[in-house]
């Protein structure tokens, strides 16, 4: 079932993979901060803010957000003249490989209840003409088989087509390393 998950699942992280992973779990906001502190380490919020060109309050928000998913990590150490505390930031890159891992468990784990949703209700879908509307029979009955958007008569869907694409994509998903 090729990989399992676990530290035998390393892939090599590429650019396109970080940036990827970054965008969909933390979002495209944070790409300039990650690709500026990818090599880095201990880095002042204020040199990434003005290295980034972003405000103090965007760059903290968007490092904060790296942490929270612990892409990036910081100490903090008190400006002696100042008296005010700096975090320096670094970017955890090990992290993105776990985050992958993650987000194709959750993946799977949404096609199979799918899948499992679809074989359960095999041939009990009803989908308007006009394609607005899929519903199952239970919901279908609700509106009396006609579409809540458009209402037009709702028409018995085979999902066989639908139960076989879904059981392509756990293959595909659970075949890649």
């Amino acid at each position: 079932m090729g990989c399992q998950m676990s530290k035998e699942c390393k892939m090599a992280i590429t650019n396109k993979k970080i940036h990827e992973t970054i965008a969909k779990v933390i979002g495209e906001d944070a790409l300039p901060i990650v690709e500026f502190l990818k090599e880095k380490k201990n880095i002042s919020e204020f040199i990434i803010a003005e290295k980034t060109k972003l405000d103090m309050q965007t760059t903290r928000n968007i490092l904060y957000r790296l942490n929270n998913h612990n892409v990036a990590t910081y100490i903090r150490k008190k400006d002696r003249q100042k008296g005010w505390y700096i975090s320096y930031w670094t970017f955890n890159k090990k992290r993105i490989q776990e985050l992958i891992n993650k987000m194709k468990i959750e993946n799977l784990d949404k096609l199979k209840e799918q899948l499992n949703k679809e074989e359960e209700n095999k041939g009990a879908f009803f989908i308007c003409t006009k394609a607005c509307a899929r519903l199952d029979f239970d919901t279908a009955t609700e509106f009396e088989f006609k579409c809540p958007e458009c209402g037009s008569l709702l028409n018995q869907q085979d999902n066989t087509k639908t139960i076989d694409n879904i059981r392509q994509r756990i293959k595909k998903l659970e075949s890649a390393s």
